[in-house]
């Protein structure tokens, strides 16, 4: 948001307000984006009894199949989803409990983030006054330009994040209007913001509009096309959006953007996961700037040898 704070103090609004501002901002956006959500999920909430029957329907109609593929009678089958779906309901019920209860912690996470946000865009300048005193003056002027490049990475990768969503959420809502499937927005918007989980966020968006469409589908060669169309939208965005447009805005290579994703997993998780490719980036600003690592930088770019000698 720093870029949008210093936009507002340019044309005259003082710190206090224009981080205010700023603040608000990031509020609208993501209640916004929640508030949507909620809405259409509640209206999908609605309809849940007769997505019921057609769900018995499909199980009814699966169950004949079974039953002339294999021999099992309908009661032997009823049997086995009884015990099964015993079984899952003990495994998801501490999970829907759980889930409900990170929901609030989060809400309440959130609220200490745009505290975080207004307090860190007030003082940016004093914290950024704070590092400089450690350092020497004859280098206060390279030290000053590295931090700077370093603060703008954040911003560049979020906002290669948002081009991704917005990118991936416009072809799923095409793909869903165009299939006919109910509650596209709810769908479209669930699948493009959980992609910022990479690997599982992907995986997630794809199988839930699936495996709605055997309910809403009455065509198994309309399911198998539209599984096709949204694994194939999965895949661009896997492998081409993601590390192109994150590589392009942190001046990564996909290459480093693809095993940084894999290096954080392993060390720390999700958190990892999201954080490491921005962490990448500032590791190849600070390469950059000392001689002795610069083959470090080159290695994490993606210039060619030629342009990247022009740069230093």
């Amino acid at each position: 948001m720093v870029p949008l704070c210093r936009f507002l103090e340019k044309i005259g609004i003082n710190r206090t307000l224009s981080s205010l501002m700023s603040t608000l901002v990031v509020f609208i956006v993501f209640g916004g984006t929640l508030l949507i959500f909620i809405t259409q999920a509640n209206a999908f909430a609605s309809e849940m009894p007769d997505l019921e029957e057609k769900v018995d329907s499909l199980i009814e109609h699966a169950q004949g199949g079974i039953e002339s593929i294999t021999s099992l009678t309908l009661s032997e089958q009823d049997a086995i989803i009884e015990e099964w779906s015993g079984e899952i309901i003990e495994k998801i019920e501490p999970f829907v409990t759980g889930f409900f209860g990170k929901v609030f912690s989060t809400a309440f996470s959130f609220l200490l983030v745009l505290i975080y946000v207004f307090l860190l865009l007030l003082y940016r300048e004093k914290i950024f006054d704070f590092v400089m005193m450690y350092i020497a003056k004859s280098e206060e002027a390279s030290a000053e330009e590295t931090v700077t490049r370093i603060s703008k990475v954040a911003f560049h990768y979020l906002w290669g994040r948002v081009q991704v969503i917005l990118i991936l959420g416009v072809l799923f809502f095409v793909t869903f209007i165009l299939f006919g499937l109910p509650y596209a927005l709810l769908f479209a918007l669930f699948g493009a913001v959980i992609t910022i989980i990479p690997y599982i966020g992907p995986l997630l968006s794809g199988v839930l509009p699936v495996l709605f469409s055997f309910v809403y589908f009455d065509s198994t060669q309309k399911i198998v096309f539209f599984a096709a169309v949204v694994l194939a939208i999965q895949l661009v965005e896997s492998y081409v959006l993601e590390p192109l447009i994150l590589g392009k805005e942190v001046k990564l290579n996909p290459m480093v953007v693809i095993i940084s994703i894999v290096m954080g997993g392993i060390v720390w998780g999700l958190a990892g996961m999201i954080l490491f490719v921005p962490i990448f980036a500032i590791l190849k600003i600070i390469s950059l700037d000392h001689p002795g690592l610069q083959p470090i930088a080159f290695l994490l770019g993606h210039d060619s040898k030629e342009a990247f000698e022009k740069q230093e």
